[in-house]
């Protein structure tokens, strides 16, 4: 990106960042250590020092050997180790509507298939793209908590069929009506389409439902290890599967010729925070990354 482009993605992603907001209760379980004070001495690899003591002192040294390293180590400690593509996957858009949010913006919806066979995933992405671009919009892409029909009122936005936890109008964890709009004060979709960006968010739990159930559905279920009752710890869990369904959200912005696929920062909010930070480190075709 061009400085100037960065600046105004900066103000923004700045709008979007959603403030004076609880956080997601998922992100506080229990039993788990909060206080500095109990934990234990630890000493942190230095960035800028290779496995093999030689110091990182150019940009080629980094890219070629210090930083496959570090990501790696983020791999077996912290993430896991990701597939990629899948063998199948094929784009379908299911929906446009030519004068979304009063006539500023195109809305497209398009289902992601990935995989084949009972297990395949259906992933919906949502799409606004500025009315009237004269060539290719640089913009957002994104996860979301509860559905892509609850960041925006528009109800032309397609109910989620997966699973959701039950809130903001679910019940029996299934996504109602009641439910379009709940979250719209924390994403500023109008404002980002006004400024001439694409936005983009997949349901979260289109790719990887958010409850444990010992890695048989969601991305794990594409590529299951040879032995399910044997994960080793380079195993991937759900960030690394968010990330990955971020990643395959550009595949398809890749073939949309309404979108600068070149330009277009990933974003995410808490734990999707999180997936969004290993999202653009592990994919360097996001040019930027936003992570409240």
């Amino acid at each position: 990106m061009k400085p100037s482009i960065l600046f105004r993605a900066g103000s923004v992603a700045a709008c979007f960042l959603y403030a004076a907001m609880p956080s997601e209760s998922e992100a506080q379980p229990r039993g788990y250590n909060y206080d500095e004070a109990k934990v234990p001495e630890y000493r942190l690899p230095d960035p800028l020092v290779c496995l093999d003591g030689s110091k990182v002192t150019d940009a080629e040294t980094w890219r070629a050997k210090r930083r496959p390293e570090v990501l790696r180590l983020f791999e077996d400690h912290v993430y896991g180790r990701s597939p990629g593509k899948p063998e199948e996957m094929r784009f379908e858009v299911v929906e446009e509507g030519a004068e979304a949010l009063g006539g500023k913006a195109v809305r497209r919806q398009v289902v992601l298939h990935l995989g084949k066979g009972e297990k395949a995933l259906a992933v919906n992405l949502l799409l606004y793209l500025p009315k009237g671009a004269l060539k290719p919009s640089p913009g957002f892409l994104t996860l979301n908590f509860r559905g892509n029909h609850t960041t925006h009122a528009d109800p032309g936005i397609r109910i989620t069929k997966a699973w959701v936890p039950n809130d903001n109008g679910a019940k029996d964890h299934r996504a109602t009506e009641a439910g379009r709009g709940a979250r719209s004060s924390r994403w500023a979709i109008e404002t980002i389409v006004s400024r001439g960006y694409a936005f983009g968010s997949i349901y979260c739990g289109d790719v990887d439902p958010d409850f444990h159930d010992g890695y048989k559905n969601g991305p794990h279920a594409l590529f299951p290890p040879k032995d399910p009752a044997k994960r080793k710890p380079t195993d991937w869990a759900s960030i690394a599967g968010w990330a990955w369904g971020l990643s395959r959200g550009l595949d398809y912005l890749e073939t949309d010729g309404d979108v600068d696929a070149t330009r277009v920062a990933v974003m995410g909010h808490s734990r999707l925070g999180k997936t969004s930070l290993w999202a653009g480190a592990a994919d360097e075709r996001f040019a930027l990354v936003v992570s409240n």
